[in-house]
This record gives C-alpha cells, sequence and structure tokens, in this order.
C-alpha cells in the first residue's frame, strides 16, 4: 500500500491534491486531537489486568521473531496478518492473564529457588556439553527485550500458571481404558468380502438417445458442455530481463561484485567435531590420560560427564563457529586428533575432529558469466523501476496501454482468446503471458472500460493490462457436443439398468440363493477381498459399499457401487479379524498418548471458556486492526 502511495505521489493528479491538503492545513489548523497517541491505551483487559498497545507490540514482536526464525526469512507486514500473527498474540496473552488472574485467586505462589532451578535446568539455556551458559541466557534474553529482572517476573506467571493448570493434567496412562478399548476395537477390526461384480459394459440393447434426451442430459451437466469465458487483452510485461538487452557490463563492475560476494563462492573448512567440557583443568587432564592410552573419547565423555554421544556431537563447523581460544587448536590438529585441554568462559575443552571437508576457492573466472547476469539483471531492473514509475504518470493521466506504452518506448504484447487458466480455444496453454499469479484473475476481473493502472507483483514486477474483448461463457450447441452428450447418456443408460439387474439380484440372495450360482456371462465369479480395515483404501468396494461391510451380519448380503464406478458389487462378509491387542500394543499406546492429548486439550478449552465467562475478556479489535 505504501509503495503504491508512494509511485501514486509522483503523478500530476497526486500532487495536485497534495497541495490542496496542505492549504487545507494551513487554513484550518491541525486538530489537537491528530496530534495525540493512543500507545498508552489498553488494548487487552482480562479481570483488573491490561495490556497496553507497547505491552501487546513486544509479545507480538517475539512471535513474528519465532515465525520468521521457523520459516527461515523475515516476514513482513502483510505476510504476518497472513500466519495470523496478531490474533495468535492475542490468544496467548489472555490465555495467560486469565490464569494469571485464577492464580491469585486462588493465592498460589512461586518462590525464586523454584524460578532459579527452572532456569538452570530448562534446555533453553544451556550448551552444547549440556551446562547451564549464562552467556547464552544474556543473549536470549537481550535478542527478546527481556531484563533479567523481568524474565524472572515472566517465568514466575509461567510457573503459577502450570501449577493451576496441572491440576487438570490426566496422569500417565490414564486414558479411560474403555474409551481406548472400544476406539482400538472400532479401528482395528478387519474384514473381507465374497463377492461377485457385473460391469455396465456387459449391458446389451443399449438404445440412441433422441434430440431431448440428449437436450436434457446436457442441462443435467451444464459444467462438462459449457465453453469457458474468453477474452482478448493488450498487456505490458515489466521484469529486469527485459531490460537487459544492451545494458553493458565493465570489468571494473565485474572485479567489484566478486570482491563483494566473495564469501558466497568460498566455501570455508568444515570439520566434524565432538566435545566435552570440564570444571577445571585437572579433571580434562585426567580425561586426556584416559584418552591417550586408547579410551574412547565418547566412553570417557560418558564416565566422566554423564554424556551421551548425542550431547557431545557438535557436527560440522567453521572456525568462525568457535570461541576464539578454540579455533587454531580445532583447527589445526588431524582427522581423529584430539586437541589439549582448551580454557575459555566456559571452562576447559576437550576437542576430537572425526572429519575434515576442506574448502574451496573459485576464481573471478569461475563464476564470471554468474556475476555477469545477476549484475545485468539488477540494472535491468533499475531501469524496469523507472520505466513502472513513468508508466504511473502516464496512467494517472488518463493513457491507454497503447498510448503509455508509446510515452515510455515500451513494447505492448497481445493475446487472441485465452480463458482464465491461460489456455486459448483448442486447449493449449499460452505462452508468453507474465508468470504473475495475480494477472489472470486481474484480467478476468475487469472489464473493457475499466481504469488502466500499473500493478505490481508479490515478487516486486510490474505488469498493466486492458481487456479489448469478451466472450462469455455459454452452452454449446447440441451438434457441436452430440457424439460426447451420446456417449455420456448411453453410459448413464447402462449403470442404471445395471443397477436394476443387480438390484433384482440382490433379491435372490436374501430368498436363499448363494454368490456361486449368480455366476453367468455377465456376472463374474466369486472372489474375495483382502483382509483391511474400515479406514483402508479397498481397491475393489466404493466408499458407500465399504462402509456397508463393517455394518453387515455374518450371513447378510449387500449391493454397493465398485470402486471403478463402472458397475456394481454384491458381496456378503467373508473373514472377521478383531483388533490384536497383543499384536499392536505400540498401537494402542499411540492411541492412548492421543486421546490423552485430545482430552486435556478439551478440558483446558472448556476451562478458558469458563474462566472468560467468570473473569471477564475484553478485546479492541478495532485497534489491533488499525495498528496490526
Amino acid at each position: 500500500m505504501l509503495e503504491a502511495m508512494r509511485k501514486g505521489a509522483g503523478g500530476w493528479l497526486a500532487k495536485g491534491m497534495l497541495g490542496l491538503l496542505v492549504l487545507s492545513f494551513g487554513a484550518w489548523g491541525i486538530g489537537g486531537d491528530m496530534l495525540g497517541s493512543s500507545v498508552g491505551a489498553n488494548i487487552i483487559e482480562v479481570g483488573d489486568k491490561t495490556v497496553t498497545i507497547g505491552e501487546f507490540q513486544r509479545q507480538y514482536q517475539i512471535r513474528l521473531n519465532q515465525l520468521s526464525q521457523y520459516v527461515g526469512r523475515q516476514l513482513t507486514t502483510e505476510q504476518a496478518r497472513q500466519f495470523g500473527v496478531a490474533q495468535s498474540t492475542i490468544f496467548q496473552l489472555q490465555t495467560s492473564l486469565l490464569e494469571s488472574e485464577r492464580a491469585n485467586q486462588l493465592n498460589l505462589s512461586v518462590d525464586d529457588n523454584i524460578v532459579l532451578t527452572d532456569i538452570r535446568t530448562g534446555p533453553t539455556f544451556k550448551n552444547s556439553a549440556g551446562q547451564f551458559d549464562r552467556f547464552r541466557f544474556q543473549d536470549i534474553l537481550r535478542r527478546n527485550g527481556y531484563s533479567e529482572g523481568e524474565y524472572v517476573e515472566v517465568l514466575r506467571g509461567e510457573i503459577q500458571r502450570r501449577q493451576l493448570t496441572a491440576s487438570m493434567t490426566l496422569p500417565d496412562d490414564k486414558t479411560p481404558s474403555v474409551l481406548v478399548n472400544t476406539l482400538f476395537a472400532y479401528s482395528g477390526e478387519k474384514r473381507s468380502a465374497e463377492y461377485v461384480e457385473i460391469l455396465d459394459a456387459n449391458i446389451a440393447g443399449v438404445p440412441t438417445p433422441t434430440d431431448d434426451q440428449l437436450t436434457a442430459y446436457i442441462k443435467d451437466n451444464v459444467a462438462s458442455f459449457t465453453s469457458p469465458e474468453y477474452r482478448k487483452a493488450v498487456f505490458l510485461n515489466l521484469t529486469p530481463s527485459s531490460f537487459t538487452e544492451g545494458v553493458t557490463v565493465t570489468d571494473e563492475e565485474l572485479n567489484a561484485e566478486f570482491e563483494g560476494r566473495g564469501s558466497e563462492f568460498n566455501e570455508p573448512e568444515k570439520r566434524a567435531i565432538l566435545q566435552m567440557i570440564f570444571e577445571n583443568e585437572d579433571a580434562a587432564k585426567v580425561a586426556v590420560t584416559k584418552i591417550s592410552s586408547g579410551a574412547d573419547f565418547a566412553n570417557v565423555a560418558k564416565e566422566e560427564l554423564q554424556l551421551t554421544p548425542a550431547d557431545i556431537d557438535l557436527g560440522e563447523i567453521t572456525r568462525n563457529d568457535l570461541l576464539e581460544e578454540l579455533q587454531e587448536p580445532v583447527f589445526s590438529v588431524a582427522t581423529n586428533g584430539v586437541t589439549f585441554p582448551v580454557k575459555t568462559v566456559l571452562g576447559w575443552h576437550l576437542v576430537k575432529v572425526t572429519g575434515i571437508t576442506a574448502g574451496t576457492n573459485k576464481t573471478l573466472a569461475d563464476v564470471k558469466d554468474i556475476l555477469q547476469k545477476d549484475i545485468a539483471l539488477r540494472k535491468g531492473a533499475e531501469i524496469m523501476f523507472e520505466k513502472a514509475t513513468a508508466l504511473q504518470d502516464e496512467f494517472a493521466g488518463g493513457a491507454t496501454v497503447e498510448e503509455a506504452a508509446a510515452a515510455t518506448s515500451l513494447k505492448i504484447s497481445t493475446t487472441d482468446w485465452v480463458d482464465i487458466s491461460s489456455k486459448d480455444e483448442n486447449g493449449n496453454i499460452v505462452k508468453d503471458l507474465p508468470a504473475a499469479s495475480e494477472f489472470m484473475p486481474e484480467l478476468f476481473d475487469k472489464t473493457k472500460d475499466t481504469e488502466i493502472d500499473l500493478s505490481e507483483t508479490a515478487a516486486g514486477l510490474y505488469y498493466a493490462v486492458a481487456v479489448t474483448d469478451i466472450r462469455d461463457a455459454k452452452l454449446k450447441d447440441l451438434d457441436t457436443v452430440r457424439a460426447e452428450a451420446t456417449t455420456g447418456w448411453q453410459k448413464e443408460w447402462r449403470h442404471t439398468e445395471n443397477k436394476k439387474i443387480a438390484e433384482g439380484l440382490l433379491e435372490k440372495l436374501k430368498g436363499g440363493s448363494t454368490l456361486d450360482q449368480l455366476a453367468s456371462s455377465t456376472v463374474s465369479s466369486v472372489q474375495t477381498t483382502s483382509s483391511l480395515r474400515r479406514n483402508e483404501q479397498n481397491p475393489i468396494l466404493a466408499g458407500d459399499a465399504n462402509a456397508k461391510l463393517y455394518s453387515l451380519g455374518k450371513n447378510d448380503f449387500s449391493l454397493g457401487s465398485n470402486a471403478t464406478g463402472n458397475g456394481y458389487i454384491l458381496f456378503k462378509v467373508a473373514t472377521i479379524t478383531p483388533a490384536d491387542k497383543v499384536a499392536e500394543k505400540d498401537t494402542i499406546s499411540r492411541l492412548n498418548e492421543q486421546l490423552a492429548v485430545s482430552i486435556q486439550q478439551d478440558l483446558l478449552a472448556q476451562y478458558q471458556n469458563y474462566l472468560e465467562k467468570e473473569i471477564g475478556v475484553s478485546i479492541k479489535q478495532n485497534l489491533i486492526r488499525e495498528y496490526f
């Protein structure tokens, strides 16, 4: 939006409106309410507790940073809205405030020793050796905007809320057994079916439909016989690559680019290492003696520090990943070598190098083509932005696509008839259309009279499009689709007649006949399906038939569609295999865990609803939408 305002401000119309706005301020003055701020306003109220916009902003930013770290890139404001960051922040704050208010009402308290123990033993602030790292502690607090005192109080509140909700936690393996057993028996039971198949293709004497019958069939299947809406358009497509022709890249630019991106093309040496950290040098020397005598590094770590192989494995690291004191020792030993004890702020380190990946250094000649293309595209992007600004001015003045293209020396493109899926009248994909996902929806949203403007894509490219002709979607003529409609009508007729035959055979089965007595030229021989659970895909029975199988009695028969949809199945239960609690104890264990989590979530959700009604919650959604 801001980008659009910036570009719009370059036009003569926008400049004129801005001038009038300035004059109006001069004539009428600026009201005091326009200079006010709502930063101190309460945005959430829960009982007697409140959250200001400033406090909400900090929690919002923390969640945004967490999500950005998870997806591997910094999210924009628009992307944050799409991910619902503001709403999730509201939910988090509302939940914690309700629980805190209730904990205070119940006089729950947490002393300093409990908070300190949680900080020192929790996984968040431990280093690679599994020990509490004060530097890591301070760094994480700094990045999240907390002082130590603030964090202690935040954690105290969290522990207090844990005390409250712990009372609603199900004990281990205490999910109601009747619920687990019932669901396991239901989902774990297997059945197979004996069946015969009656295919539509075996139905003879298929009539030729009349025109009236075909017309009725086409109306009942309008989507299959309607040609899509087609449009013709004229458009401009601005991409950096469209402006690279004739761009010159000098040797000086190539050299500067190569020097500026040296780290990209020079891969540093990496080493796979194992590490253990001791509190004092004497303990480290004891470990060195054992290793020198032939003891395994991992075994020594387990004996001396009770560390597992996963605890000591730091994976592949570069020199700069290590503390300065460790860099030279670690990158000086050979593969399977162990450093002497090295002292850092964390303690005394012993490091074993288990593998070395050599670094690579590419020359300018190696990457010249890549750099030349990148520089040319960057220059093309600069030209694109200049052209986009010029086009915006032209469109603001009422120019057509053709007029704007002529004024800015750009080449226009046109389309023949194209539908919204970018296909022509023969069903082929139309090439050379803008690749932006926004282009086709915009083309089909416009009319021939829509005012032209420059559109910016999510990728930062530009296009402008004008509709030149429209051909509405319409039902195809009967003569055009006669063959297709006749095939469809006859297929439907066969299926209907086949069902009548199948229903008649079902009555014979209910009257005492057996499946093998039905076999004929149009009815298959008796076959048996695989033994499957009710939620497994049955390759023979369609969904409706498969569902019936699990409700049938041992000697009952039923009728359903076959899985391919071109016939019917007459079937009965062949075998029933109850769920095996002994053989599938892992399945029962997982089901037990899933049900425990589900019950726990339901309990907490109901408790939250109760607290919300009991304590009261007020959220200023309009204010949140305004700022976030």
